[in-house]
């Protein structure tokens, strides 16, 4: 077995940690195995496996103890006995709204003992170092003096009755209805290079994004893994509350609009304005075969409902860099995404194209309509007032995420770009001053 490394041990050594699943005994109060019992279309042990998985640390489930059954505790014991790693992590198989993210924290720490906790209550799940002496007969005794890293209380909510289980159930409904992309914890290597590292990001409807971020930040690699082109190496995604995983994502990425120059290079050069919005359908490049009738009937609304009706019938060689930017959005809402994904859509326009464009993004960032836009970029000059929300990526990293008033600053952007800058702000758009920062100039 291969373990994944997490804090650090006593010699400084990096600490090798699994991750235990304890799924033992029956519940009384539900009558069977607690495992077994199935919320948002799966089992609890399926849910606690997604989340062992997603922290990218090896796992395994403890489902008889050795010995005289004391609960939890025998589990730990049982567990602790028969592991390979420095520490373990335990996580119960009745608590569906655990993050992956939670247990690379907890790996992240350097305690002997390290107990979630939520409401004042330590629980699961928790993490042991290999040798600590197990003598206390509760979960909370065990936790008394040990270190503590807080959580919400929707992951620390568990399911021990079939009260417990309506709620789990209710949860799950109204988080599908709210949540449209949530990234838990995620990583990407390749090879020896660590691209992204844990990210944790949520958007929900009525949202409006922005992604900043220089070169190499790993903006585009978070793209592909949100689209299904890069596999993540940890981490989870769910979009509308289908896990990427569990579910096919060929199917579920046209539900994320993306325009990229990546797919604008693609385009057939003969191909008309209307034919490249009608193959947004089925999200493929060039069309084969004449449009059916109600695909025609579709692109040309889109077309008119953009502002750009007239472009129908031009073909894509004669179209301006602008006009092509409104096709391809055209063309992602064919399909009714619940994202639009604009990739630096501004790279290549010209001042006055650009603030064209913008303010078409702001119109559609007004329509109660729309997707949840996606935009990223290097300017701030290019954040709308509709844009809600900000992100910011660095080296992998995520710095910066959550409502533009409060994550869009000076210092933000000091701390992304490497620079001594001030933000300003007039007529509802950002504008910088920038002094490049003395470690940089040669």
């Amino acid at each position: 077995m291969d373990f994944e490394r997490g804090g650090r041990g006593a010699e400084g050594e990096a600490m090798k940690v699994e991750v235990c699943i304890l799924a033992g005994g029956k519940s009384q109060r539900m009558g069977r195995a607690k495992s077994g019992v199935r919320v948002g279309g799966a089992t609890l042990l399926e849910w606690s496996l997604l989340t062992a998985r997603g922290a990218g640390f090896p796992y395994r489930v403890v489902e008889k103890d050795l010995g005289e059954s004391r609960g939890p505790v025998s589990g730990i014991v049982t567990a602790l006995k028969t592991t390979r790693a420095d520490a373990v992590i335990f996580l119960s198989c009745d608590m569906p709204f655990v993050r992956s993210a939670t247990l690379r924290e907890l790996a992240s720490r350097d305690g002997k003992l390290v107990f979630a906790e939520s409401n004042g209550l330590a629980g699961f799940p928790f993490l042991v170092r290999k040798g600590a002496k197990i003598e206390r007969e509760s979960l909370q005794e065990l936790a008394r003096g040990a270190m503590r890293t807080r959580i919400s209380g929707e992951e620390a909510f568990n399911v021990n009755t079939p009260a417990d289980l309506a709620e789990a159930e209710r949860r799950f409904e109204a988080r599908r209805r709210e949540v449209v992309l949530e990234v838990d914890g995620l990583g990407i290597r390749r090879g020896e290079v660590e691209i992204l590292r844990d990210v944790n990001w949520t958007v929900r409807k009525g949202e409006h994004w922005a992604i900043l971020g220089a070169n190499g930040s790993g903006k585009t690699s978070l793209l592909s893994a949100l689209t299904g082109y890069m596999s993540a190496t940890r981490g989870r995604i769910r979009l509308l509350g289908r896990e990427f995983g569990r579910s096919d994502w060929r199917e579920l990425r046209k539900r994320v609009g993306l325009v990229s120059s990546s797919v604008r290079q693609l385009m057939a050069e003969s191909e008309t304005a209307l034919e490249t919005v009608a193959t947004g359908k089925a999200g493929v490049i060039d069309q084969w075969g004449p449009l059916k009738r109600g695909e025609r009937i579709r692109a040309r609304a889109i077309l008119n409902d953009l502002g750009c009706g007239y472009l129908e019938k031009r073909v894509w060689a004669v179209l301006s860099q602008g006009e092509r930017q409104r096709v391809l959005i055209g063309r992602a809402l064919m399909a009714a995404p619940e994202a639009l994904i604009l990739d630096e859509p501004c790279a290549g326009l010209d001042p006055a194209a650009r603030e064209r464009f913008l303010e078409f993004i702001q119109e559609l960032t007004e329509r109660s309509t729309s997707p949840a836009i996606i935009l990223v970029t290097h300017h701030v000059e290019e954040i709308v007032p509709g844009l809600t929300h900000v992100m910011a990526l660095k080296g992998g990293t995520l710095v910066a995420a959550g409502p533009k008033p409060k994550t869009l600053t000076g210092r933000l952007i000091s701390e992304v770009f490497d620079c001594e800058a001030r933000l300003n702000k007039a007529r509802n758009r950002y504008h910088l001053q920038i002094s490049v920062a003395k470690s940089l100039v040669p």
